[in-house]
């Protein structure tokens, strides 16, 4: 009798014990399910955007200067990193055959002009044959002709600067005989350089496309030396083809360095763009997953910060393609949602930010 009480009293307890558990179970799992997702903020659309990316110098003009005839070089008179002004002399050849050759050539004009105008007194009194007037004629302009292209090659034997520059590089020396067309130095302008940059297009998409907002950009330029300085910088040219390997575009933006700096190409710097937005043209950028349709809309959750519940929230896309999406209208300034873990949401559902 006392075996058995003792084993009905063990029946109760585990049992007991399995009602609890049960209770337990079921309490837990009558829970709330609490997702952990991403959160994407939503950038003040007043604020001014800016970005920045790194950037390398280049030579806003740089010119490969050559002499058009060949010869031997009697003067050059210029050296690496010299500033040069415009129409200052950078090379010249031997002149002693281009002059006798001008001298020669203007010997032989003066003497067809002579002969042509004494045909043309002749002809007037039919003492010459038409033929032979028409043969000073010919004479006078080859004559003419061949003065022309020696007084052409004694100017192209003397190589000027066509502008305000620095010597790149010096390719010849002087006394050495050079050939048409050889190229002598390079020239790059030392008044305004080039910055450019690779730029993603995600952040490319969030530019306006309207001309009339171009006023709304800024760009400058920081260079590595001068950390401190900003230089204003002046939109140039942009590739329309994206690079294959890194989806980035091309960027170039001109400007004009501080006097007291000294810039050369290969340096590096930063760019750095500002795009200030106002509400009418809000636009943003959410990843692809963050971007939802119902079937009839487009939409993302919006996050109630107070209870991290969340809401459908209809939104318009621009077409495009890409890891980024443009979303034009239907959210404001300061706002979040969801970007990974979207597609496991259901409307009111809990969620907790994933670290």
């Amino acid at each position: 009798m006392h075996h058995r009480k003792i084993v009905l009293l063990c029946g109760a307890a585990l049992a007991t014990f399995l009602l609890t558990s049960c209770k337990e179970k079921v309490e837990e799992d009558s829970s709330p399910v609490i997702r952990p997702v991403k959160i994407i903020s939503i950038k003040d659309a007043s604020e001014t955007q800016v970005n920045q990316f790194p950037a390398v110098i280049g030579a806003s003009r740089l010119s490969e200067l050559s002499i058009n005839v060949g010869g031997k070089l009697q003067q050059l008179p210029i050296n690496e990193a010299q500033i040069l002004e415009q129409g200052q002399l950078i090379a010249q050849l031997d002149q002693r055959d281009f002059l006798s050759t001008v001298s020669s050539a203007k010997a032989q004009y003066t003497n067809a002009k002579e002969e042509y105008e004494r045909a043309v007194r002749l002809a007037k009194e039919d003492a010459i044959a038409k033929n032979v007037l028409e043969q000073r004629k010919t004479q006078l302009d080859v004559s003419r002709a061949q003065l022309d292209s020696a007084e052409k090659a004694l100017s192209d034997s003397t190589l000027k600067a066509p502008f305000k520059g620095v010597v790149a590089q010096k390719l010849v020396k002087n006394l050495q005989t050079v050939s048409a067309g050889q190229v002598v130095i390079k020239l790059m302008s030392g008044e305004s350089f080039e910055a450019s940059v690779d730029l993603p297009a995600s952040f490319l998409a969030t530019i306006p496309k309207q001309e009339s907002d171009s006023n709304q950009r800024q760009a400058f330029v920081i260079l590595d030396s001068a950390p401190s300085q900003l230089i204003q910088a002046e939109f140039k040219e942009a590739s329309l083809l994206a690079d294959a390997s890194s989806q980035t575009y091309k960027i170039t933006f001109t400007f004009e360095p501080p006097a007291e700096k000294l810039v050369l190409p290969g340096m590096n710097a930063t760019v750095e763009i500002r795009v200030n937005q106002d509400n009418a043209s809000m636009r943003t950028t959410a990843p692809l997953d963050a971007i939802l349709n119902d079937g009839t809309n487009n939409f993302v959750w919006l996050i109630n910060e107070k209870d991290m519940t969340v809401s459908k929230q209809k939104v318009t896309v621009e077409e495009g393609v890409g890891q980024n999406i443009v979303i034009t209208h239907g959210l404001s300034a300061n706002q979040k949602i969801v970007g990974a873990g979207a597609a496991y949401l259901s409307e009111g559902m809990k969620i907790r930010e994933w670290n």
